[in-house]
């Protein structure tokens, strides 16, 4: 045993000395870099940092156009800050960050990082997936978020909002027309708290009332801005939106409302004027029976509206349709409306329940074009608060070149959004986990909005027995009328073949879509399949 102690004593010693050595080095060893994350908007970026070691006397913030770390710091934050808003930027500059974790006994800790001041906004995947509170139930399958705001900054995101509130009505009376046209509309009133925003009206703010002839504010934000003529919002292909809300007032406010709403857009009367009529000069494009705006709530009732109906002087006459959802508290209580908006109908949900549809195919209220997107306060007198927690538009993928939605019916179980007789099924896929089986006498059909006048090639890959029918038809706005039918009958074999038809969409006005048809018929004795279903631009020949 003395022996054995002694053969092992040398090797004690060098591992004492080894964890002398090892031992400081866990217990000092170097802390990587702040983990930052910018976000560069039109008026500011947003400076996150995580994963750092505490800084115990804060951190400098330094920036600059050019990669020369500055000598002394913009901005210093407190320890216990991990976000920073530096302001008063020039769009689409590139900017060069640094943050430095101010530390008391050893070297300070630097971070970098780089980001543009970019105007056009774009969806962050991690915000995306990292939603606080889900969206409703009314979210159509399938369809994924495209645009958003959660209102978690402690500024309003520029790059989705304007404030110069301004609509088609406003136009017409010409109360701030000037204004509009100087860049000095009144500017509303909102509070962002890290968590919603809240858009108010009261005796003391915003400064400026909006309504001279009835004395009332508006606090408003929107997605157009009409002296700029600028859309930040691209819905031209609908979607479904909706916002969770809660509202209240005191008092007795002159034209009390609380509204969230889709507007035409301007930059004139075009689009509130219906086809055939010139006022001022302005020629209408809107076909009679169109919407020019959708209220999904106003007031505090949330009464809905479909305003369309306007004469030849461009006086508004009535609504296209109204209702109004019994049984849900819309006072002091939070609230999601939501509306799906397709190439042909109009649908209406509250806290993810159906209320209502205009899916008339014959009688289509949609809009062919984008929207803007307002959320406001209205008020004189009193107070008049909408909090908005958030607000969400989804819409149905596209990959890559192909404009025409769920052409391999991947989305579920179901063929939204297509619609007909035919069914989802495994067995008819030739890629990914299943396509789309049809029986004798079964359809399957899709309207989709695709830009006008423009060449396009209809692909798809079909087997089975029997024969199929594919049919494209331009589709009269409101009326619903086919303006043509393109046909091709395609026998069909026992291996999946691809199978082509050229079309070209229908004339519209230059900012609208052209509403088109796609069908499948099979007009044979068996079961058919089809799978990768795909609408191209055809640019054969350019």
């Amino acid at each position: 045993m003395q022996l054995r102690s002694a053969m092992l004593k040398p090797f004690r010693i060098i591992l004492l000395m080894l964890l002398c050595y090892v031992q400081p080095l866990f217990a000092q060893k170097s802390v990587a870099p702040c983990k930052l994350k910018l976000l560069g908007t039109r008026s500011w970026i947003r400076v996150q940092w995580e994963h750092c070691e505490r800084a115990q006397q804060g951190y400098n913030i330094f920036w600059s156009t050019k990669n020369i770390k500055p000598s002394k710091p913009q901005a210093v934050v407190a320890a216990n800050t991990t976000r920073h808003y530096i302001q008063d930027l020039q769009p689409e500059q590139k900017y060069f960050v640094w943050v430095e974790s101010k530390k008391a006994h050893t070297k300070n800790n630097i971070s970098y990082g780089e980001v543009v001041t970019t105007r056009q906004w774009t969806l962050d995947p991690d915000e995306a997936n990292q939603l606080d509170i889900p969206s409703s139930a009314a979210v159509p399958e399938g369809m994924k978020l495209f645009w958003h705001d959660e209102f978690n900054d402690e500024l309003l995101n520029r790059n989705k909002w304007s404030t110069n509130y301004y609509s088609n009505i406003d136009y017409l009376y010409k109360i701030n027309f000037s204004k509009m046209k100087a860049d000095s509309l009144p500017q509303p009133a909102y509070i962002l708290n890290g968590k919603t925003i809240n858009l108010f009206t009261n005796d003391t703010l915003p400064a400026e009332v909006y309504d001279i002839k009835n004395n009332k504010k508006i606090s408003s934000i929107q997605t157009y801005d009409w002296g700029k003529n600028e859309s930040l919002l691209d819905n031209g292909r609908g979607g479904y939106f909706e916002v969770r809300v809660k509202r209240s007032s005191t008092g007795k406010p002159r034209g009390l409302n609380t509204a969230f709403w889709f507007d035409s857009p301007g930059p004139d009367l075009k689009y509130y004027l219906e086809d055939g009529t010139v006022l001022d000069g302005v020629k209408g494009i809107r076909p009679k029976g169109q919407v020019f705006e959708i209220d999904v709530f106003e007031y505090l009732n949330a009464q809905f509206v479909l305003h369309g109906h306007v004469d030849t002087n461009g006086r508004f006459q009535r609504n296209l349709a109204t209702h109004i959802a019994e049984g849900y508290k819309h006072i002091d209580n939070w609230v999601v409306h939501g509306m799906l908006w397709t190439p042909t109908s109009i649908k209406h949900y509250i806290n993810g329940n159906l209320i209502k549809e205009y899916a008339d195919k014959n009688k289509i209220y949609a809009p062919d074009h984008f929207m803007n997107v307002l959320l406001g306060s209205y008020g004189g007198g009193g107070t008049v608060n909408m909090e908005a927690d958030y607000i969400r538009g989804y819409q149905w993928p596209l990959e890559g070149n192909n404009e025409l939605p769920n052409g391999g019916a991947e989305y579920s179980s179901h063929i939204l959004p297509w619609e007909g007789t035919a069914v989802v099924s495994p067995a008819a896929r030739k890629l990914g986990n299943s396509g789309f089986e049809l029986e004798p006498g079964q359809a399957l059909y899709q309207y989709v909005y695709l830009d006008h006048a423009q060449d396009y090639r209809l692909t798809y890959w079909v087997k089975g027995a029997g024969s199929i029918e594919a049919a494209i038809n331009n589709i009269t706005p409101v009326s619903g009328a086919f303006e043509d039918n393109t046909l091709q009958t395609a026998e069909v074999s026992s291996l999946f073949t691809a199978q082509d038809l050229s079309f070209k969409t229908g004339k519209a006005h230059e900012n609208n879509m052209k509403t088109v048809r796609i069908s499948f018929t099979n007009t044979g004795k068996g079961t058919v399949f089809l799978d990768d279903i795909t609408v191209v631009k055809n640019n054969k020949g350019k």
